[in-house]
């Protein structure tokens, strides 16, 4: 019974001895000395599983780490190398580079060792053009011409729009008397790389001599293979090479400047109106005198203003003091020489033996000297002019004595004591008509 005389169930004094229990009695937690045990096994365990797993990758990788490090100064010596093949003897470039030495180096030459690493280097690694070139001009100079083409024709087969292989096999078919083979060869490198160019050019004009045969066959139709082209033309003297050059290049842009070399060869070879031709062409309607009212920058070349600038000398375009249009040429002498002058000219197509009158303005500012200076064409001069001047127009009337000829500002060298030539002048408006027969 409770203490209140109330009878106390059965059940609720077991519910209380539970609860009693629970606080008295809690269930004992693992051992201290369960802990580390547990956890150093398994530390084990994933040791073991890790070495197991990754131990002969990690003993591969130091093999391989190791022949990097001991070739890592990349010296040609062979016991270097024959080292590292000991430690990666799968890696071509080891092998390759061994090759190199014993074909190479006279210290260490030794044939049946190159040919052995040459091969080894295409074994491990087929893909690497580099090591067929390599292999085929072993082959070559050992005599083997079959074999040396063969492997060209790998490393061609490796590294098809690669211009050197290609170039390289053109050499070894001229070495081998295969020029048709050659021929292949090297228009493919002149179509992947114009740089090679001129080096066909100098291959095949050697060979052939013959412009319209290197042109058709040896270069590609494009802008900068024709101006090597033509450039090559003109430096060997091929007046028909250079004039088909050009016409393929005439359906391109060139402009002005590409030409200049091409125009002066012209000249040199007395045809002024082609060379005019070649100046002026994309040009509609153009003058006579080019140029010759200075509307435009000169580009000092060809049938535009030839000039020459010096500190005692100076020669430049003026868009300030003209006579007309936007701009003059002016000359300032420093009146520190006494020159003979004739630095700035001007080429003229003309037709010879037919009568001209060239017309200009001139302007002086304080030219002192007992020369003056004037402008002279195919020999004939105008007045000389000294002091000071507002602008004055000239005329002078010559008859050609050739197809071409030069317009040229001079001044003679003085012999009298005020020889020294000072002070400013401008030229403008200059333009070239023929006179009619009468």
């Amino acid at each position: 019974m409770s203490s209140g005389g109330k009878p106390t169930s059965k059940l609720h004094i077991l519910d209380q001895q539970a609860e009693t229990e629970k606080e008295v009695s809690p269930v004992p937690p693992p051992r201290d000395s369960d802990i580390p045990l547990t956890r150093g096994v398994r530390k084990i365990v994933a040791i073991a599983v890790v070495l197991v797993t990754f131990g002969p990758l990690l003993y591969h990788t130091g093999y391989l780490f190791l022949a990097a490090w001991i070739t890592r100064s990349k010296t040609m010596d062979p016991a270097i190398y024959e080292r590292a093949v000991k430690y990666d003897p799968k890696n071509p470039e080891y092998h390759y580079l061994l090759a190199q030495i014993y074909n190479y180096s006279t210290q260490y030459l030794n044939m049946d060792r190159a040919r052995e690493e040459y091969e080894l280097a295409v074994r491990y690694n087929p893909d690497r053009s580099q090591y067929w070139q390599d292999l085929s001009k072993f082959y070559e100079q050992t005599g083997d011409t079959a074999r040396s083409r063969a492997a060209m024709s790998k490393a061609l087969e490796k590294d098809p729009n690669f211009a050197l292989r290609h170039w390289s096999a053109a050499n070894l078919y001229v070495r081998l008397g295969d020029q048709k083979a050659a021929d292949q060869e090297l228009r493919r490198a002149a179509d992947l790389d114009p740089s090679y160019v001129i080096q066909v050019l100098d291959l095949v004009w050697a060979v052939y001599g013959d412009p319209d045969l290197v042109l058709a066959s040896h270069i590609p139709n494009t802008k900068p293979a024709n101006l090597v082209a033509l450039n090559f033309f003109v430096g060997h003297d091929s007046i028909r090479g250079a004039e088909l050059a050009w016409q393929r290049l005439r359906s391109f842009d060139v402009n002005r400047e590409a030409r200049f070399r091409y125009i002066d060869y012209l000249i040199e070879q007395n045809h002024a109106h082609e060379a005019w031709d070649v100046f002026t062409f994309g040009q509609k309607n153009p003058p006579a005198f080019f140029n010759g009212d200075f509307e435009t920058e000169l580009i000092n070349g060809g049938f535009d203003w030839r000039i020459s600038s010096t500190d005692d000398a100076e020669v430049r375009r003026d868009t300030t003091t003209v006579k007309e249009g936007l701009g003059s040429l002016q000359f300032t002498f420093s009146g520190k020489q006494n020159p003979n002058y004739g630095d700035v000219w001007h080429y003229l197509p003309v037709e010879r033996n037919h009568a001209y009158e060239l017309k200009f303005w001139m302007k002086t500012d304080t030219i002192t000297s007992s020369e003056g200076v004037y402008v002279s064409v195919d020999g004939v001069n105008s007045e000389k002019q000294t002091g000071t001047s507002y602008w004055r127009q000239f005329t002078i009337p010559f008859t050609a004595t050739s197809n071409l000829v030069r317009v040229t500002l001079r001044r003679d060298e003085s012999k009298k004591l005020d020889n020294l030539l000072k002070g400013r002048l401008w030229l403008d408006g200059f333009n070239i008509a023929e006179v009619p027969q009468r």
